[in-house]
């Protein structure tokens, strides 16, 4: 987390003196991205979770015409590997499922080339990350309590780095690839096999996608 406020403070004391140069010209200022991908856990998770399919959505907003602030959601499923089921009397056994969700907020900056078909871009900032178990409900008319679910979360920080290739001649949508790693320190109670121990946990979060600007 610390590293993720020192990445920003730096940027906030450049951005007076980038204006000039950055600020020239139009430039879409709205852009909101969505993909498909899978997250590989790492450090002390390497042992007790695995590869998770993984999806994500979020919006940046550009200032400047290189430099996007911007927020998101990714979220996770089954890296925990958690297979328990509860009983309930009036459904049955219902299966609980564990979830990982990471919330990064930070900037990044961006190079164009080919006259801004094609945009290289990185960054980082400070994130919140979680696994959380979730009981599978039976309709979305019905919802039972889980009273066994437990989740493990912390603070950290992200690094960002990716590229995106436009599909139409107005440079309006681009087919994107990111990957963001994540360091982060969680404590909770045990889920799947990770015992309940404060935890250091790195996961690199790759998706592909699509970004809309506006």
């Amino acid at each position: 987390m610390r590293r993720a406020v020192l990445f920003l403070t730096a940027w906030m004391a450049v951005l007076p003196f980038a204006h000039g140069q950055w600020g020239r010209g139009w430039h879409p200022r709205h852009h909101i991205y969505t993909g498909l991908g899978f997250a590989v856990p790492g450090m002390d998770l390497t042992t007790f979770y695995q590869s998770a399919f993984l999806w994500n959505f979020g919006y940046g907003y550009r200032p400047l015409k290189y430099f996007q602030v911007d927020l998101g959601y990714e979220g996770a499923y089954n890296a925990a590997r958690v297979k328990d089921y509860i009983y309930n009397p009036a459904a049955g056994y219902l299966r609980i499922r564990d979830f990982q969700t990471y919330l990064p907020l930070g900037a990044r900056v961006v190079a164009p080339l080919a006259g801004g078909r094609i945009e290289f871009y990185g960054g980082g900032g400070g994130s919140y990350v979680r696994t959380a178990e979730s009981l599978r409900q039976p309709s979305q008319w019905v919802r039972f309590e889980c009273p066994d679910c437990v989740s493990r979360d912390g603070w950290g920080y992200f690094a960002m780095l990716g590229t995106g290739i436009a599909m139409n001649a107005s440079q309006s949508v681009r087919l994107t690839v990111t990957t963001r790693v994540y360091r982060a320190e969680t404590s909770g109670p045990p889920i799947g096999a990770n015992p309940a121990i404060h935890t250091r946990e790195r996961w690199v979060n790759t998706t592909f996608g699509f970004a809309f600007s506006f």
